[in-house]
Order: structure tokens, then sequence, then C-alpha cells
């Protein structure tokens, strides 16, 4: 009997969500990246904590 051979390791983009994953290969192709380096961009740029609206909160009148 010839051994199994062992299944590759998956992708980030195909463990995402589907509207994420076409977000990102659409992003990929536009940019010039691969797209699991655009899902890793697109991950870090949802979770960056320090990210500000230019009015600093206040509200206009």
């Amino acid at each position: 009997m010839a051994k199994k051979k062992s299944r590759p390791a998956l992708s980030v983009v195909a463990t995402a969500s589907r509207s994420e994953a076409s977000e990102a290969i659409y992003f990929a192709r536009k940019c010039g990246l691969t797209p699991d380096e655009a899902l890793r961009i697109m991950r870090e740029a949802h979770v960056t904590p320090g990210f500000k609206s230019p009015d600093n909160g206040k509200q206009k009148r």
C-alpha cells in the first residue's frame, strides 16, 4: 500500500469569510500583492486601536 499524501496547508484566504476573501483578492490584484498578504494587511487595519477621526470627537454646529 502506498502512503497517503499529506494535504497542503490551507491559505489564510481559504479560511476567511467569503466576503472578506473576495475583498482581499480584489485588493491583492489592484495593489500587486498575494491574497494572503492583502488579507493580513486588511485584518491589521481593522484592529489598529490608535485610529481617530480627524475631528477628534468634536461635534460640528
